[in-house]
């Protein structure tokens, strides 16, 4: 269940996003992970979808805050855009 307020849990997950940026960045994923984006998010939701379904099983390989991120990031198109503009500015400022 969310905690705080939608304001609150949006700006969380905006942190989130940045860390992620910076890790695939300095992973040298930022390229792949770019054009992995953008061909996946006219169907990011039905990612989520398939995500909550595998929820019985992807919460024994990754925690329940990291799932629900990655939802939030699948169905969030604004999120998405945040990702992207992210990893852009990682890439400027290496």
């Amino acid at each position: 269940m969310r905690k705080g307020t939608t304001v609150g849990i949006e700006a969380e997950e905006r942190l989130w996003v940045e860390r992620l940026a910076r890790w695939v960045s300095k992973a040298g994923l930022a390229e792949v992970v770019r054009s992995g984006l953008e061909l996946t998010r006219p169907v990011g939701f039905l990612g989520a979808q398939a995500l909550l379904l595998a929820q019985p099983l992807a919460n024994g390989l990754v925690g329940e805050t990291t799932l629900r991120r990655a939802l939030a990031l699948l169905e969030d198109p604004l999120l998405q855009e945040h990702l992207l503009m992210a990893l852009e500015s990682e890439g400027e400022g290496s």
